[in-house]
């Protein structure tokens, strides 16, 4: 099976052309001091680039886009990379096939997205699904862009989903529930654009990789389930619940929750582009109380539309210490309490399931370091999850083919505790700092090169000096 996919993937590359349909091959080597990746050249790559170096990773891509002057119309991408060096691997980061009807889309396989409201060129990573692990496998239906209402005044923009999780967790054969909806007040070219939404994914069904003989050897995966995680109902009366069902099912919810509510607020003007963006997160039902309104993802992004060697600056906040243990300033302000404030909202590590993560790279904002890449070490939970960092980004151009990035990221981690005030000191903390200088090269319209020089040093990660240098040629 896997030997036809190539052999049509590399054949399509020297195949009639056709003006929908292009190909690319990349080759990046990367090095560093101490045989560790540094974390600004790895992350945020579809886990395409190795925890470990030296080594050559190879990517070859081919696809068809959609033709946008047709009512409807198809595409697909196909991609395969290869690592060659200290760690070795072969796969395929992307491989879908998807069909359109105007501003409609169904699609299936491995796709490469970023969900949530913010600025996807600097973020250091939307907080549920960042584009940092590889992509899973997913049928989805949704929306391609926003469907404009009351004469372009209006916008919703919707996705459904259903996924497969790996099994490299304690958990095999778990489902993926995703579903988001976004809305937005005012036309595309309005100076003034305000934007509002939700994004919710549960990882639910499966069994337990190691049978305890007890009731969470087997999770329910009926579709009497199915209704409860889509819903997110608690009467249980409606449908007849699996026998399989937990006590933890029938008295809260069927799998594990998360997601984020966004907000965003963006002013556009001939010069100036300017994006305010929230994310406030969640993993249960206690958002309601605003006890953890206070973790979560904040920033602010400026794009220059002037020519200057600085076209955009970005500054993000990620803060999720609050984890349901103290009421938040806005919750005491309107005299909210919160019957569960004793209770830790762990995040991402979703209990006895598994953590939030596939193929050993986490799904939400690398921000989160799984144990695993620690110099600690462990496995793939998130042990210090009550975390503060601080996110700034640069980007610019030289000249019309010389263009340059900067990221720096100053993170402090602790562990999750039981405490009734907030952390207001960094001594529980463990602090991290992480940069990356980007620069990229334009040859011509089909040949581009990139030099990447990363750093870091802290208490969480590997000290390390590091150095990427890629090409990437289209082919056609």
């Amino acid at each position: 099976m896997t030997l036809s996919i190539l052999l049509t993937f590399f054949g399509s590359l020297f195949a009639t052309p056709d003006t929908s349909i292009h190909a690319s091959i990349e080759a990046q080597a990367i090095v560093s001091d101490v045989g560790a990746t540094p974390f600004w050249i790895r992350s945020l790559q579809y886990g395409s680039v190795p925890l470990e170096n030296p080594g050559l990773i190879l990517r070859a891509w081919n696809g068809k886009r959609y033709n946008l002057k047709k009512k409807y119309d198809w595409k697909y991408e196909v991609e395969a990379t290869g690592w060659t060096g200290k760690q070795n691997d072969f796969w395929l980061t992307q491989a879908y096939i998807s069909g359109r009807w105007r501003k409609w889309e169904f699609w299936a396989g491995r796709r490469k997205e970023v969900y949530g409201l913010g600025d996807t060129t600097m973020t250091a990573g939307f907080y549920s699904w960042s584009g940092n692990a590889m992509p899973m496998p997913k049928v989805q239906l949704g929306t391609r862009d926003y469907l404009n209402f009351a004469k372009g005044w209006l916008g919703i923009h919707m996705t459904y989903s259903h996924g497969w999780f790996d099994n490299q967790g304690p958990t095999i054969d778990a489902y993926l529930h995703q579903k988001t909806l976004y809305g937005r007040i005012g036309k595309p070219t309005s100076k003034i654009n305000l934007f509002g939404g939700i994004n919710h994914n549960v990882s639910w069904g499966g069994e337990a990789k190691t049978k305890l003989g007890n009731e969470f050897d087997i999770y329910p995966a009926g579709l009497n389930t199915y209704f409860y995680v889509v819903t997110i109902l608690k009467d249980r009366t409606i449908l007849a619940t699996d026998p399989n069902s937990s006590w933890d099912d029938l008295g809260y919810q069927f799998g594990n929750h998360l997601g984020s509510i966004d907000l965003a607020f963006k002013f556009q003007s001939k010069d100036l582009e300017t994006l305010l963006y929230r994310q406030s997160i969640y993993e249960t039902g206690r958002i309601v109380s605003l006890a953890v309104i206070n973790d979560g993802l904040s920033g602010i992004s400026f794009k220059l539309k002037k020519d200057f060697i600085l076209d955009k600056l970005g500054f993000e906040y990620l803060y999720t210490a609050n984890q349901g243990n103290y009421l938040s300033g806005i919750a005491q302000f309107f005299g909210i309490s919160d019957p569960h404030l004793i209770e830790v909202e762990n995040y991402f590590n979703n209990g006895g399931r598994g953590s939030w993560k596939y193929w050993n790279n986490t799904l939400g904002t690398p921000i989160f370091l799984l144990d695993r890449e620690t110099i600690e070490g462990g496995g793939n939970n998130y042990s210090l999850n009550a975390i503060k960092s601080i996110h700034i980004f640069l980007s610019g151009h030289i000249n019309n083919s010389f263009n340059w990035k900067l990221r720096f990221s100053n993170s402090f981690y602790a562990y999750h505790r039981n405490h009734l005030t907030a952390r207001l000191t960094n001594d529980d903390y463990k602090k991290q700092i992480s940069c990356v200088f980007i620069l990229e090269k334009k040859f011509s319209d089909r040949l581009n090169t990139s030099l990447k020089l990363g750093y870091d040093n802290g208490d969480r990660i590997t000290n390390s000096l590091g150095l990427s240098i890629s090409g990437h040629y289209l082919i056609r």
